[in-house]
């Protein structure tokens, strides 16, 4: 089976499209609801009042960090998948060009 690049190339470009897009709509709630998780994991583990303990404080930002992880990762793979779908519906709208054997250069079975 021949490989292409163009699906590496339709990935990448869809997953750069999706990096940007997480950074217009998807940094912020993802920090907010992040570190909401944080606070309520930190109010289970350390009850609600005590916020000034340095463990707390730790679980609300690796909550944080954590919503923003899951959230660019769901935003990169759900943008290479699209972009690669695209491109093939693109290939199989499109035809490609055909290729005469007069203008193809023999193949010389002795080269190295």
């Amino acid at each position: 089976m021949k490989t292409s690049t163009t699906h590496s190339r339709e990935s990448y470009l869809g997953a750069g499209l999706a990096f940007v897009a997480y950074l217009f709509a998807g940094l912020v709630p993802s920090l907010v609801y992040g570190g909401y998780m944080g606070m309520m994991l930190s109010g289970v583990l350390f009850g609600h009042d005590n916020t000034e303990n340095l463990a707390a404080r730790f679980t609300v930002g690796g909550g944080m960090i954590l919503g923003c992880v899951a959230t660019l990762f769901l935003f990169l793979v759900l943008g290479a998948f699209v972009g690669n779908m695209v491109g093939a519906a693109l290939r199989r709208a499109v035809p490609a060009e055909t290729v005469d054997a007069e203008t193809v250069p023999a193949r010389d079975e002795h080269a190295n």
